[in-house]
């Protein structure tokens, strides 16, 4: 796949115009039910110092996931400087942004930028990106299977509903579920290739599906497991120090963004419990991963406004909203799109006419 050619800078334009148009229909929307429009008195109640903390760990968030790629590159003997990895990340970042669903465009561009710009096969490539996916899915998926213990710990501060408190429980046991199938189709994928290719060969997608499309998409997928299965042995079995080290370090990611908000509430003087705060982000994150909008924007900034609502007094709740998106959406659209443009003017320069 040449993602180059596929790379239009009108696209690219067009794609982000409509990220940040989303964005801004949600904040309208954020304002007319806080009933508050006077965002710049409201920020300036933020503690300048909190807003810095929460940008640093907004930056170190993003060195350290460009050096989970930076060591996942290692282990399969790829030197890649610690800056390209930093570009990697920023312009997957802003691509994952501005699609549906909240990464389904980041992936492929860095696999691709891997393969262009330092000269990495395009097995290999994958094969860091997978992985680093996988690393991060499993990190996300272990916190949130820890919900149950700490809930169980903090959900008599919460003043729970019967409804709700039944509500939490049944969310749970599904994520536990769903937890279990991810573990077991990583050590065991021919097993769900298998149950996926009988399934997609029954009679009822026959008759939606072509019969070509469907035997393509399945060859297809048996060269990913391939792919997958390989890269995988590699890494687990002769390069388990690097693993273990980039495990480490996601974890250490996804609590930076998980203490972000908390850091934000108690700039702005609200101090509700920071177990409740962690879990309800992370609730935000996991369902904003499903919103078909890009990037989760505009339907995102209504999410936080639902989930929050009870944390955070009226009169404060718009402004963390917007000031919390700032941080964990656009500035990664900012950076990531100036990176993005940046990359790709130096590419057509080099160019021979």
């Amino acid at each position: 796949m040449n993602e180059e050619k596929k790379i239009s800078g009108k696209q690219l334009v067009k794609e982000t115009v409509y990220a940040i148009l989303a964005g801004i229909a949600g904040i309208v929307f954020v304002s007319i039910i806080t009933h508050n429009w006077n965002f710049i008195s409201m920020i300036r109640s933020f503690k300048i110092s909190y807003l810095v903390f929460a940008f640093f760990l907004m930056f170190f968030d993003w060195i350290i996931e460009a050096y989970v790629i930076k060591i996942i590159a290692d282990a399969l003997e790829y030197k890649i400087v610690f800056r390209d990895c930093l570009n990697i990340f920023l312009i997957g970042g802003f691509f994952s942004r501005i699609t549906p669903f909240a990464g389904g465009g980041g992936e492929p561009f860095q696999i691709f930028l891997l393969s262009r710009d330092n000269a990495v096969k395009p097995g290999d490539s994958t094969a860091i990106v997978a992985i680093k996916t996988f690393i991060g899915t499993f990190t996300r998926l272990s916190v949130f299977a820890l919900l149950p213990m700490w809930i169980a710990l903090t959900k008599t501060q919460w003043h729970l509903s019967k409804t709700t408190n039944n509500l939490i429980n049944t969310g749970i046991i599904l994520t536990l579920i769903f937890f279990l199938f991810f573990i077991f189709s990583v050590f065991k994928p021919h097993v769900v290739e298998k149950w996926i290719e009988n399934l997609s060969r029954k009679k009822f997608f026959s008759r939606i599906i072509p019969k070509a499309k469907v035997e393509n998409s399945i060859e297809q997928m048996r060269k990913i497991v391939i792919d997958f299965e390989t890269a995988r042995n590699k890494m687990f079995k002769s390069r388990k120090v690097y693993i273990l080290h980039a495990f480490i370090l996601s974890f250490v990611s996804w609590g930076l963004v998980l203490f972000t908000p908390v850091i934000l509430l108690r700039g702005l003087g609200v101090q509700s419990p920071w177990p409740q705060i962690v879990i309800t982000a992370l609730i935000f994150f996991i369902a904003s991963a499903y919103i078909p909008t890009p990037g989760g924007s505009g339907t995102a900034e209504i999410g936080i406004l639902a989930l929050f609502a009870g944390l955070i007094p009226q009169p404060l709740i718009g402004v963390f909203v917007i000031v919390w998106r700032v941080f964990s959406h656009y500035l990664l659209i900012i950076f990531g799109g100036v990176t993005t443009w940046i990359n790709l003017s130096k590419k057509k320069k080099s160019k021979p006419h």
